[in-house]
């Protein structure tokens, strides 16, 4: 779960083990994109749409996936996954 500013909750992904999170800026997720996409053994991409906060975690043992929060729409949406 994401807890935005003014207290709105949205459900992110769901976990199989405890969710082990990480915060972004666009820039860092930028440069953690490009290093999964040179990756031999890493599968999948990240692409960042908007100068806000990405929130990356593993789903499993081998998946992760990326949300970034949406001006627009007012919530986080999926921007991007990758499989080790």
């Amino acid at each position: 779960m994401a807890l935005d500013a003014d207290g709105r909750v949205t459900a992110l992904g769901s976990f199989t083990l405890v969710a082990d999170l990480s915060c972004y800026s666009r820039a860092e997720a930028e440069k953690l994109g490009a290093s999964i996409r040179q990756s031999d053994t890493i599968q999948g991409q990240i692409t960042p749409r908007w100068a806000t906060t990405v929130v990356c975690g593993f789903l499993d043992d081998t998946a992760a996936a990326c949300w970034q929060y949406s001006p627009a729409d007012g919530t986080f949406v999926k921007v991007g996954q990758w499989v080790t």
